[in-house]
């Protein structure tokens, strides 16, 4: 390895790199992309304390009396927040977001 020379203007700069070297870096084969880990979750019961204050049924107006909540990974930036509610009188419905 050589040392880094100072300049006339005082502004520092390494020799130049050879030939082989830059050869090297041209032949190179790029790496594989790392694989991305999905965060997707399977859903998970919603306890009653999380039921409460949500969004009624809407065919009937009563509210949730059983839940779920998963996290889907659609790809960058696109994390969905997914819930799924039943009523007493067994009608369902859905919720999703996406944080915005």
């Amino acid at each position: 390895m050589k040392r880094l020379r100072r300049g006339a203007s005082g502004t520092v700069y390494s020799p130049p790199a050879s030939v082989d070297h830059v050869a090297a870096l041209l032949t190179q084969k790029p790496s594989p992309p790392l694989a991305r880990k999905s965060r997707s979750t399977e859903p998970r019961p919603l306890a009653a304390y999380e039921l409460a204050g949500r969004e009624p049924c809407w065919r009937c107006g009563e509210p949730p009396v059983k839940g779920t909540h998963a996290w889907d990974d659609r790809g960058d930036y696109q994390l969905l927040s997914s819930y799924a509610f039943k009523c007493g009188a067994g009608h369902s419905w859905t919720h999703s977001t996406d944080g915005g």
